[in-house]
């Protein structure tokens, strides 16, 4: 399975939750002990992160991995 889909859902996801909060990247930093270039990273596909701040991220936002993980139509 090629990951770079999943990763670029996964980006997209978290920072489509974080605008709808009204959150800044650095807000979300904070908030996660991330530095804000990992969130940046993150959001934008660029970094392979663990499975478990993968989970923090999913715990942060309220949201399943699942969810997180699937592409929105």
């Amino acid at each position: 399975m090629d990951k770079m889909p999943l990763l670029k859902t996964f980006a997209l996801n978290i920072k489509f939750e974080r605008m709808k909060l009204g959150y800044t990247q650095e807000k979300v930093a904070e908030e996660l002990e991330f530095s804000t270039v990992y969130i940046s990273n993150v959001e934008s596909g660029k970094c392979d992160l663990s499975l478990s701040n993968a989970q923090k991220f999913a715990s942060f936002y309220g949201k399943s991995l699942d969810y997180l993980i699937t592409e929105k139509k």
